[in-house]
């Protein structure tokens, strides 16, 4: 049996976001066209999937630290295939939305997994590993959107047999490449309690600041495309703003990844300039009337995640304990899960009361407030870390 290498977990990022995003761009329209429920029964079965997808973030990262990963990868995997299993024959009321939030379980274990697998790698560079991941991811989900609804036209059970197909391969993968590269350590009782007392200094700010981030860029995902079709503006033209998304990761990671390589200063502001990236995206957007102006706005938002969203998990790795690799990571899984849950709820309701330009300057403001958590968590990282 081989050890986990970068290419597998990338390869494995890559074909298991192709997976689950089959579905989760058609699970409104499901629910609501085909099952004929409401948007509020909708929206209620989207928050368990959100729930269960946080708890699998946090059993993931506690199996991974307790028995190890591969053990814990298989597990999860088998679960998502078995949800799926039923999903293909039976994908009615009430079968979708005791299945859908089982799916979610076991695919957000195993991305908590695959973060874990590479938080512990030896000899890389983190911050190009976690580019590489986040690469892999989004590519899945650009293919396993424009897929899935071409497939969904076609026959919503083949959207299901699909997610199948992939995370089957997914499986295969994991049974004979996701080996542990170090077997779980051996704690005493003097680790074990203080390991179950206290987090690492710095990593809930950082989380927290994490979930502000996603709380504002999940706006892009939701709401945006209301305010899209109010502007007269196409669905179809909204899909391709998640296009240019997938397109400018794949032309920009060779810059980002040599900035990392040849400039060590780099590292040090490649978060507080995605967040800036972030800010003047939705600057942008603010009175925006003709569609080139959310071009613009998600090239700036794509150029600011590349920088955020894999360099966080990276930074928290440095700084942690690789024996504690799975509990770290899936505390950064958890809190992403929970903004991207609870951010469009919020910009609805923000919507509802005010209107989209009001929303977008308290992204910004959101945004604006969340450097104040990175720069006390970096602190409390490099403290830490200079004690030990």
């Amino acid at each position: 049996m081989k050890k986990v290498t970068a290419k597998v977990l990338i390869l494995g990022a890559f074909l298991e976001s192709v997976g689950a995003s089959f579905i989760w761009p058609i699970n409104t329209i499901f629910i609501h066209n085909y099952l004929h429920k409401s948007l509020a029964i909708a929206g209620m079965v989207l928050f368990f999937n959100s729930l269960l997808t946080f708890l699998g973030n946090y059993v993931g990262g506690k199996m991974f630290d307790r028995i190890g990963g591969h053990k814990t990868v298989i597990t999860s995997t088998a679960i998502a295939l078995i949800a799926l299993m039923g999903l293909i024959f039976n994908h009615g009321w009430p079968a979708y939305p005791i299945l859908l939030p089982i799916l979610g379980f076991g695919v957000g274990s195993a991305f908590t997994v695959i973060n874990s697998f590479a938080a512990q790698m030896e000899n890389v560079d983190r911050y190009k590993m976690f580019n590489a991941i986040y690469v892999g991811t989004n590519l899945g989900n650009a293919i396993g959107t424009a897929l899935g609804g071409f497939i969904a036209g076609v026959q919503m059970t083949l959207v299901f047999v699909a997610n199948f197909l992939f995370l089957s391969i997914f499986f295969i993968l994991v049974i004979f490449w996701y080996n542990n590269q170090t077997k779980p350590q051996h704690k005493t009782k003097q680790m074990v309690k203080k390991s179950k007392n206290k987090l690492h200094p710095g990593v809930g700010l950082i989380a927290l600041f994490l979930g502000l981030t996603w709380v504002s860029y999940s706006q892009w995902s939701s709401n945006i495309s209301a305010h899209l079709t109010t502007l007269g503006i196409p669905v179809s033209n909204y899909s391709l703003l998640w296009t240019i998304n997938a397109v400018v990761i794949v032309v920009f990671l060779p810059l980002i990844n040599r900035l990392i390589e040849n400039r060590a200063e780099f590292k040090r502001i490649q978060i507080p300039l995605g967040v800036a990236f972030f800010i003047v995206a939705f600057a942008s957007i603010i009175n925006a009337r003709q569609y080139w102006f959310f071009v613009i706005g998600m090239i700036l938002l794509t150029l600011g995640e590349m920088l955020v969203y894999p360099g966080i998990p990276a930074l928290v790795s440095e700084s942690t304990p690789r024996s504690e690799a799975g509990r770290y990571q899936s505390l950064l899984s958890m809190s992403a899960t929970f903004a991207r849950a609870i951010g469009p709820l919020l910009g609805g309701m923000i919507i509802e009361h005010s209107s989209y330009n009001i929303l977008y300057l308290l992204a910004i403001g959101v945004l604006l407030g969340s450097l104040f958590f990175l720069k006390r968590g970096n602190h409390e990282l490099r403290l830490n870390k200079n004690i030990e």
